[in-house]
């Protein structure tokens, strides 16, 4: 696919290279090495300790899955408390790996899969040894048309193209297995479909049991050459304007949302993100905002911070 401009929008190719699905296991910390002085800044390079080699020998690489045509492009995974490891593709697989290394499918998601959409992000509950419940993120099939949205027109235009993502829970039977039909769609994420770009979909708890996930700002960049997509023509698909997004208070795309799951699977809001509950025009979900696509993100159970990897420029 290509933009006005005919360059190849570059659709995270690195998912399809993944031949390989793996889980690196470490020992310690991980250093990040110590950038070099800046021209004309002596002594940079001297107010700053050179981080400790980490042995090798520290890590070790498990295979889960092999293979880029069996495997599709693969998005994400979660550790499970026996070592097992669920992962999932973007095609709406849901895979189990147990601990000695056999890897069988566990479940398929009917989803919607234009540009980057499909199944994205997948955590166990911290409770998953008593409830075996698994969080995932996905954009169901729904009724959108098929190929791309068109780029100008009006609202009756582009409100066949209108759908959401879904944050939710299911449960791991005890074979393994996904059981469908346990399905409790936690959180709607309302999105525009038939462009590009931007999912995020990561998905993490902190040490209270407060679930995070990121959602990118499901704006098409490649027309703004180079700068904020921010259109304002009437007759623009609004998939060119991150300003109805990631930039607006009201609106759960670009963004990390902290919510606290419920038994009965909803939600309610915990106390300390951006906007108090009955704040006028804004989301109480929000924790962070302004974000392009927060692909990876993971929380800090020790002091709840949040590590996050905007993706792009």
């Amino acid at each position: 696919m290509s933009g006005l401009s005919g360059r190849p929008r570059p659709r995270q190719k690195w998912l399809r290279w993944l031949a390989v699905l793996g889980l690196v296991v470490g020992g310690g910390a991980i250093s990040v090495p110590t950038a070099a002085a800046h021209p004309g800044h002596p002594g940079h390079e001297e107010a700053q300790a050179a981080p400790a080699a980490i042995p090798a020998g520290d890590y070790q690489q498990v295979q889960l899955a092999l293979g880029s045509a069996e495997l599709g492009e693969a998005m994400s995974l979660a550790v499970l408390p026996d070592r097992a490891v669920v992962h999932t593709a973007r095609d709406g697989t849901v895979r189990y790996t147990d601990a000695a290394g056999n890897t069988k499918s566990a479940g398929k998601l009917d989803v919607y899969t234009h540009d980057e959409e499909g199944l994205q992000g997948i955590a166990a509950d911290p409770n998953f040894q008593s409830n075996r419940y698994l969080y995932l993120y996905y954009s169901p099939k729904l009724s959108t048309p098929g190929g791309d949205a068109p780029v100008t027109g009006n609202a009756a235009a582009f409100e066949p193209w209108k759908g959401h993502l879904n944050l939710s829970r299911f449960t791991l039977k005890a074979d393994n297995t996904l059981d469908l039909a346990s399905e409790k769609v936690v959180l709607e994420v309302p999105n525009d479909r038939g462009q590009c770009c931007h999912v995020g979909g990561d998905i993490d708890f902190d040490a209270q049991g407060n679930l995070y996930l990121t959602t990118g700002d499901d704006t098409n960049p490649f027309e703004s050459s180079g700068y904020s997509p921010i259109d304002e023509r009437t007759d623009r698909n609004p998939q060119f304007d991150a300003q109805r997004s990631s930039g607006n208070t009201n609106d759960l795309r670009g963004k990390v949302l902290r919510i606290k799951p419920t038994a009965a699977g909803g939600y309610t809001v915990p106390s300390g993100n951006l906007f108090a509950p009955g704040t006028a025009r804004t989301r109480p979900e929000i924790y962070a905002m302004g974000f392009r696509n927060p692909f990876r993100m993971s929380v800090d159970k020790a002091t709840g911070i949040v590590y996050l990897g905007d993706y792009g420029p």
